[in-house]
């Protein structure tokens, strides 16, 4: 059973590494998460079977005892710099619904996920006027983000690439990548006239690639934000990667920030 002591430890621990999770969240509803991951480790022999928010939780309560590492710790403070920014553009009580249902969801981790749009907005915001979160078309899509550049309108999807670099083949690397976005750009766009298609962007967030694959890759993946519809059937912003540059923290990274990363300390 989980006791008092417990659930207060929860609350103390996030308080501690990502406080303005309760900017979205009250503590009573996060209280209710933790008695949820309770119940759901009793049914799996005190674990859990699947990659979901309570293992990076786990992780961050162990790594909080032992000291022995900061990586967690590291993430979670770039995760409490993101939601302090984004609670500069939008309505906490909008956002909160996403975000419960993203920590009470036990088969799946999409808590990156919202991080990985949270992150595109802070990024974007630096280039152009944010306007909303959440934008449905004439089509019935969603869109993350709508941004207004010089009066034109960009509807943009984020689209978060987990990637197996143990399955890397450079010949096919392209054509992987290109395939994804073309995917992705076609699902949001279906049903829409072209002009219209030409707002639309895809916001592409890189998870998994290897310094060595990102370098092989630079020139390439330094392009995409030159495609264009209908030439290349699709539009994308240039891929951004989530993750450590030579102990760096935790950080979304740009190409150049990774393969040119000694020029960007100075």
């Amino acid at each position: 059973m989980i006791t008092d002591t417990m659930i207060a430890n929860g609350i103390g621990i996030m308080k501690l590494y990502l406080p303005n999770l309760f900017e979205f969240i009250s503590e009573k509803e996060f209280e209710q998460y933790l008695r949820k991951s309770y119940k759901h480790t009793e049914e799996h022999g005190g674990g859990t079977p699947y990659n979901n928010f309570l293992v990076t939780f786990f992780k961050l309560i162990e790594e909080h005892k032992t000291k022995s590492s900061s990586d967690i710790r590291n993430e979670f403070g770039y995760f409490d710099f993101l939601l302090g920014k984004f609670k500069e553009f939008v309505d906490t009580k909008n956002f909160k619904d996403l975000i419960l249902s993203t920590i009470d969801n036990f088969k799946v981790n999409n808590f990156k996920h919202i991080l990985g749009e949270i992150a595109a907005c802070v990024d974007l915001n630096n280039k152009a006027k944010f306007i909303k979160y959440e934008r449905v078309l004439e089509n019935g899509k969603s869109f993350d983000l709508h941004f207004e550049i010089e009066n034109f309108d960009f509807y943009i999807d984020v689209v978060n690439i987990d990637f197996d670099p143990s399955k890397y083949e450079k010949e096919n690397f392209q054509k992987f990548l290109d395939g994804r976005l073309l995917q992705k750009f076609e699902c949001k766009s279906v049903n829409l006239k072209d002009e219209a298609k030409r707002h639309i962007v895809i916001y592409p967030i890189l998870y998994g690639f290897t310094f060595e694959i990102i370098k092989e890759q630079e020139e390439y993946l330094k392009s995409i934000h030159l495609f264009r519809f209908p030439e290349n059937g699709f539009q994308s912003f240039e891929p951004k990667c989530f993750g450590y540059v030579k102990g760096t923290f935790y950080n979304l990274f740009t190409i150049d920030e990774i393969v040119k990363f000694e020029k960007h300390q100075k």
